[in-house]
């Protein structure tokens, strides 16, 4: 592995869907294996997307939850899964 690539984050987007959120495990188990950082990004094709389920989950109606709470949600299940893990929102 190249030295700059040694530094750049294991990136992964999130829309707060079950897929994106098996993508955090995914990339957050790639950051830990290869020793970087992890970035999560929020992005999204459709506005609202992120459904009723992490709505549920964070306790408010579907239309009410933002970009940042699902940055942070999927930030919360990288961190249970890799205490150790460091990261970056984007």
């Amino acid at each position: 592995m190249s030295a700059i690539a040694k530094e750049l984050p294991v990136v992964v987007g999130v829309d707060g869907s079950e897929p994106s959120l098996r993508a955090v495990d995914w990339a957050s188990d790639e950051a830990v294996l290869r020793g970087l950082p992890l970035r999560l990004v929020y992005a999204s094709l459709w506005e609202r997307y992120e459904g009723d389920a992490l709505a549920a989950d964070l306790g408010k109606p579907p239309e009410e939850v933002s970009a940042d709470d699902i940055v942070e949600a999927a930030a919360r299940c990288a961190r249970s899964r890799h205490p150790e893990l460091t990261g970056q929102r984007a």
